[in-house]
């Protein structure tokens, strides 16, 4: 059904003049423009709206102007069947609401002024449903009819359908509301704060009724204390410069969508402006604008406080600054808490802010979602998911997803925790590059006897520099840590702890690091698996192009007071391996149980400075190390590769050392007492395999020779000489086995000094067997092994070949000699010939010949001749 606006009869005129009067002084005024036209009817300071003209479920009023003045009243008296109020103003002035908006029954509250709105310290609500108050310029609805405040002297067609969309100019105005502020006591040190204080929902201001919604949308949207609160409902406050906000009807009233919205504004919240949807079900909270900016200690939160889920908090814009303010969702009950999602290009948290998802009940916590092209926390920030000690429901996930840079700095929290009975979530952080610095922790823990810390996750595409950051996963009760996995382009750790430990019952979790190029560890950093009670330490896996230690530690550990067993230690890296300056990689146990393996590949290793790479135990069995080496093992200053056990002079065997370097060689500078040890106190000693294509400045040293050198203590690290060892201390019988496959001599080793005065060739060259000589009496020999056998330990075979003399040919050409003496003979020497050949007699002796037969029984060869005719 449709009304004309030019069916106006002159007793309705009449009358509408007589209400203007009296209006423009309650400064409610009907501008006539319906065809039945609004009344507004004054009692003292109680202003009566009656009137309208209704389609349907539709009622539509038209003012001129529309203000409540301070502690006045506007009622909108409509029939019980009216679902949508609808009102305009086409007036200049701003809408000034400093008292009491009430309606009939469950009516919606529409009111769009292009000029703007303004809420008082004392303006409230009193609707049965939802209230949208915009600065759009027309309504549209379903059937493509609008209800416009700046046409309207052109007649609409008023329709039953549903509002649609809030269609905005092109410079609309502002809405904003003042007020009182929260009364809540705000943290001192957010980031010391266990859990958020359950928020004082009792100051009310702009409020609607349970399960509805309170939508503010302008160009420009600023709360000054305000508070604005729809339990268990809606609260949607956008920002647009122009285009159209579609309104989509929801179960808790209405949603905005934006996707008709080019261009946005800014939403502003500040001096302790409260933001809540708690009720029975938490309902949804929704900011769109350009810049949105929560400061001054402003909180926006969403609870649930019964079997209902918690809504979302959703927070969208090209730039969010968080600034001494808290977004927060709690579940009190059964139902599950709502999730934080921010999505914007740029994202700041300074000045001791806070996002945090908590689970009170039986409920889980949400998740807190974080969408970006940058990050930056700085200045005290939390953000934080929690599950309390009486709760039986899990926390949730943190996942910080940007596209381009993240930076943490000065003072930070990141942690998912578990009090109760349930697991921690997950911390998922993705960047292309990160930096965190000065006191950030990021953690997951757990005090339950039955949920699990969570994992943390930091994928990075670039550079990833932590300097002065702990990520810690801890499990307090009987219940496993979570694994910490960091993954970079390049990674550098300064001053800095990455720990995965269990005090209880539970098994620490893995650290897993994959790192395409360098990866440094520097200065104080501790990177730890441990446990401290009956679990087991967890593995530290390292994939790097190259790796840096220095002045930190790679431990895999158990406390002196554990029966678990520590974890093993797995390094692979393309290129080098680099410990210049006191770094430890170590698999240790203090307690009873084992410690782990270490397992080494790289191209070269350098090992400096008192370095370490130790696997060793207590009392337990010492671990194993095992190194694939393809060019290069330097040891230098006390520096050592050990696996020794019985450290506390107790049991324990040694574990053994495996160093394959086929194509490398094994290299300590002589004289800095840098040691490979496999020792045990009472246990047996473990066994050392060295394979290399050379071992230089490093040998073997055995329990006889160590006695003789440090009787008291039979300690090779107090010795200037680098040592290789494999001894029990106490029980000789018990030494181990060191095993050096070297296939290369040292050249330096046997080697016999030389006379200096060489005698001169020139008269050691035989001239008789040139071409022409006729000198006799000498020979030119060819010496090959003479029938004699490859080793002294192989007897000679009857097949051997042996090697002919050659002799003169007494006919031979006279031809120039090659060679001429310098200092000739004038005799002719005597002729010796030596034995070249042997053969048995008849009667089974030896017998020595000049001439060498090819085989014992083969007839002799005719002698060659020197001239070769």
């Amino acid at each position: 059904m449709r009304l004309n606006l030019e069916q106006v009869f002159g007793g309705i005129l009449s009358s509408t003049f007589v209400l203007a009067a009296n209006c423009a002084i309650a400064q409610i005024t009907p501008d006539g423009t319906l065809p039945n036209n609004s009344i507004v009817t004054p009692d003292g300071s109680t202003l009566n709206i009656t009137g309208g003209t209704q389609a349907g479920g539709n009622l539509f009023h038209s003012f001129s102007e529309f203000s409540v003045l301070t502690d006045s009243e506007a009622i909108f008296n409509n029939a019980v069947d009216i679902e949508n109020i609808i009102s305009r103003v086409t007036g200049g002035s701003v809408s000034n609401i400093d008292g009491l908006i009430k309606a009939s029954g469950n009516a919606n509250l529409f009111l769009i002024n292009p000029n703007g709105i303004i809420f008082g310290p004392k303006a409230s609500l009193n609707i049965g449903g939802s209230f949208i108050g915009s600065t759009a310029i027309r309504i549209n609805f379903a059937d493509d009819t609008f209800f416009s405040a700046t046409a309207s002297n052109t007649p609409p067609l008023l329709t039953v359908s549903v509002p649609l969309g809030l269609q905005f100019g092109s410079n609309p105005g502002t809405i904003k509301v003042t007020g009182p502020g929260h009364s809540i006591v705000y943290p001192e040190n957010i980031t010391s704060t266990r859990l958020f204080p359950q928020f004082d929902t009792s100051v009310t201001q702009l409020q609607v009724k349970f399960g509805q919604t309170l939508a503010l949308v302008s160009e420009n949207v600023s709360v000054e204390g305000g508070i604005l609160k729809a339990p268990a409902g809606r609260i949607e406050i956008g920002s647009v410069n122009n285009g159209t906000v579609n309104l989509v009807p929801v179960l808790e009233g209405w949603k905005l969508s934006y996707s008709g919205a080019p261009s946005f504004g800014d939403v502003q919240f500040s001096g302790k402006s409260f933001v809540s949807t708690t009720g029975v079900g938490g309902g949804g909270i929704a900011l769109a604008g350009d810049f949105i900016r929560l400061g001054g200690q402003s909180i926006i939160v969403t609870d649930t406080q019964g079997d209902l889920h918690g809504g979302e908090i959703s927070i969208v814009g090209k730039q969010v600054n968080v600034n001494e303010s808290i977004i927060s969702s709690i579940a009190y009950s059964s139902g599950n808490g709502g999730q934080i999602k921010l999505i914007a290009n740029n994202i700041t948290f300074e000045n001791n802010s806070g996002v945090s998802t908590q689970r009170l009940g039986t409920g889980n916590a949400g998740t807190i979602s974080i969408n970006a092209n940058s990050l930056a926390l700085k200045n005290s920030v939390q953000l934080r998911s929690d599950a309390a000690g009486n709760s039986t429901g899990n926390a949730g996930e943190i996942n910080i997803n940007i596209a381009g840079p993240i930076k943490f700095q000065d003072i930070i929290g990141i942690n998912t925790n578990i009090y109760g009975n349930g697991d921690a979530g997950k911390i998922n952080i993705t960047a292309n590059s990160l930096l965190s610095e000065n006191n950030v922790g990021i953690g997951s823990q757990t005090y339950s006897d039955i949920g699990n810390a969570g994992e943390i996750n930091i994928n990075v595409a670039g550079s990833l520099v932590l300097n002065g950051v702990g990520i810690i996963t801890d499990s307090f009760r009987k219940v496993n840590a979570g694994n910490i996995n960091l993954s970079a382009n390049s990674l550098q750790i300064e001053n800095s702890g990455i720990k995965n430990r269990a005090f209880n019952k539970g098994n620490a979790g893995e650290i897993n690091f994959n790192v395409a190029g360098s990866l440094e560890i520097l200065r104080y950093t501790d990177i730890n698996s441990s446990t401290y009670d009956t679990g087991d330490a967890g593995k530290i896996n390292i994939s790097a192009n190259s790796l840096r230690i220095e002045n930190s530690s790679v431990n895999s550990i158990t406390g002196k007071s554990s029966t678990g067993n520590a974890g093993g230690i797995n390094i692979t890296v393309a290129d080098r391996i680099n410990l210049p300056n006191k770094a430890n990689v170590s698999t240790n146990s203090e307690g009873t149980g084992d410690a782990g393996k270490i397992s080494i590949v790289a191209d070269t290793i350098t090992l400096d400075n008192k370095s370490l790479i130790n696997a060793t135990s207590t009392s337990g069995r010492g671990g194993d190390i095992e190194a694939h080496i393809g060019n290069l093992l330097l040891l230098r200053r006390e520096s050592s590769i050990s696996t020794s056990a019985g450290n506390d002079q107790t049991g324990g065997d040694g574990g053994n050392i495996a160093i394959n370097a086929r194509n490398g060689f094994i290299v300590a500078v002589p004289d800095e007492n840098s040691d490979i040890t496999a020792n045990a106190f009472s246990g047996k000693g473990g066994r050392i395999t060295i394979r290399a294509a050379d071992i230089f400045g490093i040998t073997p040293l055995s329990q006889k020779e160590l006695e003789r050198l440090r009787p008291k203590d039979l300690e090779p690290s107090q010795l200037l000489t680098n040592d290789i060892t494999a001894i029990s201390q106490t029980s000789p019988n018990f030494s181990g086995i060191i095993e050096l496959n070297i296939p290369y001599i040292d050249a330096n080793f046997g080697l016999v000094e030389l006379p200096t005065n060489l005698a001169d060739a020139s008269n050691q060259i035989d001239t008789s067997c040139a071409v022409g000589s006729k000198q006799r009496g000498t020979s030119f020999t060819i010496t090959g092994r003479g029938g004699l056998a490859p080793s002294p330990d192989n007897i000679l075979t009857p097949d051997a070949v042996l090697v002919d003399l050659i002799t003169l040919n007494p006919n031979s050409d006279n031809r120039s000699p090659s060679f001429v003496s310098a200092k000739p003979t004038s005799t002719t020497p005597e002729r010796i010939v030596e034995a070249t050949g042997w053969v048995i007699n008849e009667k089974g002796e030896v017998v020595l010949t000049a001439n060498t037969p090819t085989t014992p029984h083969s007839p002799w060869q005719k002698p060659a001749l020197c001239t070769g005719s």
